[in-house]
């Protein structure tokens, strides 16, 4: 697949309303400090995977939520994508286009070959100074794992939960309290 053209001369940082003008491309556009990040679109186990804890999300959210995504989160000048979000319901709105951290009560991240580094390290942190509560990283190689952290309060980094394989059950306290049996996280 053909990265779409892009301007290779710019001088000034990239901007929300920037990503907005691209052109239609399945390639996953985000901007880090000011810089555009491009990467290859999400295979199919990748959201087969995604669409897995979405569903797993919905059937143990307090009505008053939802799990939405791939959603942009506005951490200017910083503006990520997660896979996952999970906000209020009363915070879905028309003309919307993107989601402050304060609305963010959780993000999840689906590893994938293209997103290592990624959702292992550049995005926890960038979700942890912006006040996100909790982040999910759910790796798929080699096997299926859900590895969940949490903010304490005063932090600005996350701190590890724990990490549940196919084959238990992760007990979750934040910012829900919920059971999601890893099995429930593959196709």
């Amino acid at each position: 697949m053909a990265a779409p053209e892009m301007p290779v001369e710019r001088l000034e940082p990239w901007t929300f309303d920037d990503l907005l003008e691209l052109p239609e491309s399945p390639w996953r556009f985000e901007i880090v400090d000011g810089g555009l990040i491009m990467s290859p679109p999400p295979g199919v186990w990748h959201e087969g995977v995604s669409d897995a804890v979405r569903t797993a999300l919905r059937n143990r959210l307090p009505s008053a939520y939802r799990a939405l995504g791939p959603l942009a989160v506005d951490m200017h000048p910083t503006y990520l994508v997660p896979d996952l979000a999970v906000l209020r319901a009363e915070d879905v709105r028309r003309r919307k286009n993107r989601l402050r951290p304060a609305e963010v009560l959780l993000v999840v991240e689906v590893v994938s070959p293209g997103s290592v580094s990624s959702d292992r390290i550049l995005k926890p942190a960038k979700y942890a100074a912006a006040g996100i509560p909790a982040y999910w990283r759910i790796e798929t190689e080699p096997e299926t794992s859900l590895t969940a952290y949490q903010l304490t309060p005063g932090s600005s980094v996350y701190t590890t939960v724990g990490t549940w394989r196919v084959g238990q059950t992760a007990h979750l306290t934040e910012p829900f309290e919920m059971d999601i049996p890893i099995a429930d996280l593959e196709t």
